[in-house]
């Protein structure tokens, strides 16, 4: 009788301690160390391949499992890591900036989400998005909202519910720069991506090779002034929950070391004035057919005078069309070889190929 009883106390602890173990079949494993808040916390994720699973339950096709160890802190995550078609939700460090993040992918995008220890709970808030369009060029924004609590089962949804749809995007499909005139391709250049109220924000590029490269420094500027962000910063514009240019409520400045600092119009306004670099931002016609001067930016203010693609104007201000991003007339300047230096309005379009417009 008692070896039976031992037999059965053997067999409950062996069931108890399969029990605790979350995966028997682990790939992809990763193990990390991070200090947060001044505490040392161990994480380990890994893909979870066991067959005996009821794919049914599961959020993901492939399933992952996060744990984290730390003092008084011992939690194992599922549901909240893994593969499921076109999604991929994993942990890692952000680009070697030895800052912990989910990973986020689906289809054209990735985004980093930054953890955040609290009241012994795993959190979020922010997540910052590299968007993808269809000119090879990537968009860069963010979105906080309220902290979320990490627990297993993180739903269907998963990640997705952090996204916001980004309605700015119409400005970077304004810029499709063309590699078909050798002059342009070791000229800099200026891409307009946003605005608030009177502070615009450029992209710069040394020339068409880094435009295709999607190397850039972002340049913000008034009437007079600009302030360069340093080349290595990740720049993100932070958006809220509504459409057009009012969606910009700042930027996220990313620096090498994984500090994220977000900047408001006060902070960035406050950047431009300690400036003393005037502006000059300066891009080309990429209009195929003449554009049009005005005198005024109004239809009826037309001159006799144009330019033509592959001419190169400073831009001294824009104008966005209310309630959304797109830009509707440009103020230039333009040395001309007949009329010296001229200042005038054209259309936001001369800065888009006509076989783009034709092509919608």
């Amino acid at each position: 009788m008692k070896k039976i009883l031992l037999l059965l106390l053997l067999i409950t602890i062996s069931m108890v301690c399969r029990a605790k173990e979350p995966c028997t079949n682990k790939t992809f494993v990763e193990n990390y160390q991070f200090n947060i808040n001044t505490q040392p916390y161990k994480f380990t994720s890994y893909l979870c391949e066991d067959k005996d699973k009821d794919e049914d339950d599961d959020v993901f096709l492939t399933p992952g499992i996060l744990e984290i160890h730390g003092k008084n802190f011992n939690k194992t995550y599922k549901n909240v890591i893994g593969m499921a078609g076109h999604r991929a939700s994993m942990f890692t460090q952000w680009n070697d900036k030895h800052k912990p993040v989910f990973f986020y992918s689906l289809k054209d995008i990735i985004a980093h989400i930054p953890i955040i220890i609290k009241d012994n709970n795993l959190m979020v808030n922010c997540i910052y998005i590299n968007k993808s369009l269809e000119n090879s060029i990537e968009l860069n924004y963010s979105h906080c909202g309220n902290l979320q609590i990490i627990e297993d089962g993180f739903g269907e949804e998963g990640f997705d519910k952090l996204l916001r749809d980004f309605y700015l995007e119409a400005i970077y499909y304004f810029s499709n720069f063309t590699e078909n005139k050798e002059s342009l391709q070791y000229k800099k250049f200026d891409v307009f991506i946003g605005k608030i109220d009177g502070i615009s924000f450029y992209r710069r590029y040394s020339s068409i090779k880094d435009y295709k490269l999607n190397k850039y420094t972002v340049v913000m500027v008034n009437k007079g002034k600009e302030y360069r962000f340093k080349p290595e910063d990740e720049v993100y514009q932070r958006i809220v929950d509504r459409s057009g240019s009012q969606a910009i409520i700042g930027l996220d400045i990313v620096d090498s070391k994984g500090n994220i600092k977000f900047y408001n119009k006060k902070a960035l306004s406050a950047l431009l004035n300690k400036s003393t670099i005037k502006r000059n931002i300066t891009s080309y016609i990429q209009y195929n057919e003449k554009t049009k001067l005005y005198n005024k930016p109004s239809h009826r203010s037309a001159t006799d005078m144009y330019l033509v693609q592959h001419d190169s104007v400073t831009i001294l201000d824009e104008i966005l069309y209310k309630g959304n991003s797109l830009v509707i007339w440009y103020k230039i300047s333009y040395n001309s070889k007949k009329h010296g230096k001229i200042i005038k309005w054209i259309k936001g379009n001369a800065f888009f190929p006509m076989r783009e417009i034709s092509s919608d």
